[in-house]
C-alpha cells in the first residue's frame, strides 16, 4: 500500500450517489497469488496513435468552443524511472460542462466539434501530452439532498508495467475555487494527497500568439450598422487556427510513497 493508500477516496460513500452505483456490492474474489499482479503488462508500442488522437481540438470541422490548453507530464514508477510506451487515455466534459454521454443528465449543450476523448503513448522518457479544451464545471447531486458543483477536471486512465498497476484518476486545475467544495476531491483527507491530482500552470510551456486567422463575418456596432473585419496582410492570416494554449503540468507516479491517488486502488 502506498503512503496515500490509507487516504484514497472511499469506494462507497452513502452521501455521494454515484459511488453507490459503482462500488462492489459482493465480496471480492481473491485470485491466486502471482496470477494477476505479476502478469506482465500489455505492450502498446504497436498501437498507431496519431497526432489527431492526442489533439482533442482537431476532431470537428471547425474549432471547438472554449479555451485551448495543453496537458502534459511524465509517467514514472516508484523509483522515478520512466514508464515507456504506455497508453494514456483521457475523457472530459466540454467547455459548457457537458459530456458526450447518453447518461449525462445536465442538459448542458454539446459541442459538435468536440468529442471529449483522446489518447497517446508515453515516449522513451515517459512523457505524454494532449491538446484539449479546458472543461467546464457541472452540478453534482448527492444522496443527502445537498447540492454542489464538480470542479473542472479531466479523467485519466493508463497502464503501468503490469495489469495490476492500471491507474484511473482525475486531474484538477491549480487555483480553481470550486476545489474548496468539490466532494470528490474533498473525499481525500490529506492536502498532500489532494495536491497530487492538481495540475500546475506552466507559463514557460504555454504558447501565446495575439494573431490568428482572420474573421470574415461582420459584427454590428452600437448603431446596428454591420462592420466588416479589416483587410489583413500579416502572415498569421494564412493560419487555419490560432494555436495558442495555456499549459498545465500533471506528472503521474504509479506506485510508491509519492504515488498519484487512485480511484481504483483495488485493481
Amino acid at each position: 500500500m502506498t503512503e496515500y493508500g490509507t487516504y484514497d477516496p472511499p469506494a462507497y460513500d452513502p452521501t455521494y450517489a454515484i459511488t453507490m452505483q459503482r462500488a462492489p456490492i459482493r465480496p471480492r474474489v481473491l485470485l491466486p497469488k502471482g496470477w494477476f499482479h505479476n502478469v506482465e503488462g500489455p505492450c502498446f508500442d504497436q498501437i498507431k496513435c496519431t497526432e489527431r488522437d492526442r489533439d482533442l481540438t482537431s476532431h470537428g470541422r471547425d474549432e471547438p468552443i472554449g479555451s485551448r490548453i495543453m496537458v502534459f507530464g511524465r509517467v514514472t514508477d516508484s523509483d522515478g524511472n520512466p514508464v515507456r510506451n504506455k497508453l494514456v487515455e483521457i475523457w472530459q466534459a466540454n467547455a459548457a460542462g457537458g459530456y458526450v454521454d447518453s447518461l449525462d443528465v445536465t442538459g448542458f449543450p454539446l459541442d459538435p466539434n468536440f468529442i471529449g476523448a483522446g489518447r497517446c503513448l508515453t515516449d522513451h522518457d515517459g512523457n505524454y501530452s494532449f491538446i484539449t479544451i479546458r472543461p467546464g464545471p457541472y452540478p453534482a447531486f448527492y444522496a443527502s439532498g445537498d447540492q454542489g458543483w464538480r470542479a473542472a477536471h479531466i479523467h485519466f486512465s493508463l497502464f503501468g508495467e503490469g495489469y495490476g498497476s492500471r491507474l484511473i484518476t482525475q486531474m484538477y486545475f491549480e487555483g480553481d475555487p470550486l476545489l474548496k467544495q468539490d466532494r470528490m476531491s474533498l473525499a481525500i483527507p490529506t492536502e498532500r494527497a489532494r495536491d497530487s491530482l492538481i495540475a500546475k500552470l506552466d507559463l514557460e510551456k504555454s504558447l501565446s500568439l495575439s494573431f490568428g486567422p482572420p474573421r470574415h463575418v461582420p459584427t454590428p456596432d452600437t448603431a446596428g450598422k454591420l462592420v466588416y473585419p479589416p483587410v489583413r496582410t500579416d502572415e498569421a492570416r494564412l493560419q487555419s487556427r490560432n494555436p495558442s494554449y495555456q499549459a498545465y503540468r500533471f506528472d503521474i507516479v504509479l506506485r510508491g510513497p509519492r504515488a498519484t491517488v487512485f480511484e481504483n486502488k483495488e485493481l
